[in-house]
């Protein structure tokens, strides 16, 4: 769908005026789809002072705001804001105002990737990957939520509580403000567990880092980063951070002792939370999107977001649109990118990943040889070009 007398203005975070910023709270508050943190503006605004390449685009008819869509660029690429951290995202648009992509409109982009693109008013995004973001329900509280769970995984979660507490003393769980040596330390422990299982290490290039420091620097009742922590016999044996704004909160980056696997400390500590949530009065937590079968424990399908890349084709017509949908690898090279704004570091990112494949599939390994490496650089580059 595409409306005459649209123009597409892009600005630093930065320049927002208490008249936009009260328009963006309107908008935000209006649809529940952007209730997730990562549409709150503080987020954004945090996010914009750390990222490289961070840009907001404001969407105009005639006098009137429609819309933010607050974005970061890798050459001519687009990508959302704060990638590959922020799990969902998208145009934040007027109440009842439908807009089609506006790629064609933003000068300087060719194509843009998204993860997971919340769908807001009467878009058309066939083409591109739908997924399921995955979400519990805590709304009616924390017993209601168990009783729509598994009876099976909650009575085995409940015997490796007793035995946990048996072998190793009592069981203690906590969700505060995190400090900073208590973000450092999750994220040494983050990185150790991304280098063990060979993926791309997201906090090699340190402001993603630096952003989440930022995050936990934020002193708000309703908004800001916060630490679970489940303790026995003294010893943490898993940590989570997570991101709360009002009722929403987002389970972020988990970390568990694997001496203590055996106990599913991780499950523990998930379960501990929703019930500390849903008492303070947090409604719906986000696990992100359907990627890994251990959500599907602890939360429902809920809303559809979109994957994918969205280009633009010159026409006789003009700008046109080409979606596609999303994959595997295409998100393992996107995180590269969107944490390297520089090609030297994307080349440095992409050798990384293959040596990461190789260790990890050592057959594979084996014919990964200079061709490869050059074609994935080769690669990433054309994609931000």
């Amino acid at each position: 769908m595409r409306r005459e007398g649209v123009v597409i203005e892009t600005v630093e975070v930065s320049q927002l005026g208490a008249v936009e910023r009260e328009l963006w709270r309107r908008f935000r508050s209006a649809d529940p789809a952007f209730a997730s943190p990562y549409f709150d503006f503080r987020f954004v605004e945090i996010a914009a002072q750390v990222t490289p390449g961070a840009r907001l685009a404001i969407v105009r008819e005639g006098e009137a705001i429609r819309g933010f869509l607050p974005y970061q660029t890798r050459g001519m690429l687009l990508q959302p804001l704060a990638a590959p951290l922020s799990d969902f995202h998208g145009l934040i648009v007027e109440p009842g105002w439908a807009v089609a992509t506006m790629l064609p409109r933003l000068e300087g982009v060719r194509r843009a990737r998204f993860t997971g693109l919340v769908r807001a008013g009467e878009v058309d995004m066939a083409g591109m990957s739908p997924r399921r973001a995955m979400a519990a329900d805590l709304s009616q509280g924390f017993d209601a939520y168990l009783a729509g769970r598994d009876a099976a995984f909650l009575k085995d979660k409940r015997r490796r509580r007793r035995a946990l507490e048996r072998d190793h003393g009592e069981v203690v769980f906590s969700l505060e403000r995190p400090s900073a040596d208590e973000v450092t330390w999750v994220l040494e422990h983050k990185r150790a567990q991304i280098i063990r299982t060979h993926q791309y290490d997201v906090f090699a290039c340190g402001w993603t880092a630096q952003l989440v420091h930022r995050l936990a620097e934020v002193d708000d009742e309703d908004f800001g980063l916060r630490l679970a922590t489940l303790k026995v016999g003294g010893t943490l044996v898993a940590a989570e951070l997570g991101l709360l704004s009002g009722g929403r909160y987002h389970l972020w980056f988990p970390i568990y002792e694997r001496a203590y696997a055996k106990y599913s400390p991780g499950s523990l500590m998930t379960l501990d939370a929703l019930a500390h949530l849903a008492a303070r009065g947090v409604t719906r937590v986000d696990f992100g999107v359907d990627a890994d079968a251990y959500k599907r424990d602890f939360a429902d399908p809920a809303e559809v977001v979109f994957e994918g890349l969205v280009e633009r084709r010159v026409s006789s017509r003009g700008g046109d649109m080409r979606l596609m949908g999303g994959t595997r690898l295409a998100r393992r090279v996107d995180r590269i990118v969107a944490c390297e704004p520089g090609l030297v570091g994307q080349l440095r990112g992409g050798a990384g990943f293959l040596a990461g494949v190789a260790r990890r599939y050592p057959r594979l390994g084996a014919g990964l040889g200079a061709g490869l490496g050059m074609g994935l650089g080769l690669g990433l580059a054309l994609l931000a070009d």
